[in-house]
């Protein structure tokens, strides 16, 4: 009989419970809760969304930025390579051939004994390039996500800039040895072209650094023409994201640099000329 009332009363509780579920009262108050659950959820995505845009935004804008720091930098070195260093070399190596010319009608006696070359020598000087290169390292690599090659290419381009720099400042140093007369005059051809000097020995230093130079602000023009190249892909991919469900209006557009005119010319070495350093990224495609 025990049994019998606990099992009447459950049943008299469950069937009291079923109603009430069933009530007016609880079907407002479960659909207003599940309700609220769900106007959380949706305010929470929205307001995610909302954030992962401005987030695209606020990246496509420092892409912006740095493909033009990029593309300043390039311009830096192509125009410090038409204006000076290009001219440098070609009269240094137009000077050189005149020397060997010069030596091989001596050598077969068409010209007298007594005929000293006439040595011209291109003195002018020239600054390194100034640009903003903390900059362009604190954009690629704090402000963007962009991975791999750009960021190498940073990295070789502040090389570049070192190095270019401390070249042109020895070449400067060389030439105040000419000016002052601390190298003398009967010795001027020997250590402009790094002919041997008594005993032997050879002074390289100044055709070195013309060589140094020159290949320098090539590195300086080809590997921020190829940063500007990757920033600007990075920069397409961030805007077709931005572009999801939006009018392509209402989305900022991609800086772009071109360098047409200066690859056509040469002043921008061709890729194979650093085919070691191009191949040594391969890019994957990306799901």
């Amino acid at each position: 009989m025990y049994i019998d009332s606990i099992t009447a009363a459950l049943s008299t509780a469950a069937t009291a419970g079923w109603q009430f579920l069933n009530s007016n009262i609880a079907i407002a108050f479960v659909g207003g809760f599940t309700g609220a659950i769900g106007g959380a959820l949706g305010a929470q995505r929205i307001v995610e969304r909302s954030r992962k845009r401005e987030e695209r935004l606020k990246e496509l804008r420092y892409t912006n930025a740095a493909i033009m720091v990029a593309h300043t930098v390039c311009n830096a070195a192509l125009a410090l390579k038409k204006q000076h260093v290009q001219p440098m070399r070609e009269e240094f190596i137009k000077s050189r051939a005149n020397l060997e010319a010069f030596k091989a009608k001596w050598d077969a006696k068409q010209i007298a004994l007594d005929v000293e070359f006439q040595l011209h020598m291109d003195m002018r000087t020239y600054p390194a390039p100034i640009v903003p290169i903390e900059t362009l390292k604190h954009i690629v690599f704090q402000e963007i996500s962009a991975v791999g090659r750009p960021l190498a290419l940073v990295a070789v381009i502040e090389q570049s800039l070192i190095g270019l720099s401390g070249a042109i400042a020895k070449r400067d140093q060389l030439i105040q040895r000419f000016a002052s007369g601390e190298i003398p005059e009967n010795k001027h051809t020997h250590y402009y072209f790094g002919l041997p000097l008594q005993g032997g020995h050879i002074n390289q230093e100044y055709p070195d650094l013309v060589e140094a130079i020159y290949s320098y602000v090539d590195d300086l023009a080809f590997f921020s023409y190829q940063l500007c190249s990757d920033l600007m892909k990075h920069g397409a991919k961030v805007r077709e994201a931005l572009i999801v469900n939006k009018s392509s209006k209402q989305v900022p557009h991609v800086s772009e640099a071109d360098f047409s005119g200066p690859l056509k010319t040469g002043l921008i070495p061709p890729d194979s000329q650093y085919g070691d350093w191009v191949n040594a990224f391969v890019e994957r495609s990306e799901k």
